[in-house]
């Protein structure tokens, strides 16, 4: 099973399901991730994955351009501009539609904003996990 996580700016979102992917996915599959853009890799997303122990080594930002779509069994889609502006998959049926909110737009003291980035990393987490456990029913 390969399954490719895409959001607006690969710098968050996707990064942090790419992660938990490696963590909670069966060894044989495969994950990445992709954004409509780049960005890199904020350093409070590297913080909150951090906490779970879980490291983003390696990780780098792509961008929808720098992979075939089709080559994946599984398109998951975490943000609402990632969805809207997603091409066209040969088998629309291979996309799932799960937008969370963006840690990245948060706007708040230290404190909430690194709250929200757990609540976003936590959100993910479940989205993953229940991949991983509806593929394996």
């Amino acid at each position: 099973m390969k399954v490719l996580f895409i959001c607006t700016a690969n710098s968050c979102r996707s990064q942090m399901a790419e992660a938990w992917g490696r963590a909670l996915f069966p060894a044989d599959w495969e994950v990445a991730s992709a954004g409509l853009l780049t960005y890199r890799i904020s350093r409070r997303t590297r913080a909150v994955m951090a906490e779970v122990g879980l490291d983003m080594a390696g990780q780098e930002p792509k961008t929808i351009e720098k992979v075939d779509l089709d080559a994946f069994d599984l398109v998951v889609t975490l943000s609402q501009e990632a969805g809207q502006y997603l091409p066209q998959l040969a088998d629309p049926s291979r996309h799932r539609h799960c937008p969370v909110a963006d840690p990245m737009a948060f706007a708040g003291t230290p404190e909430e904003t690194r709250a929200d980035f757990r609540r976003g990393r936590d959100e993910i987490r479940a989205i993953v996990a229940a991949i991983a456990a509806g593929a394996q029913s």
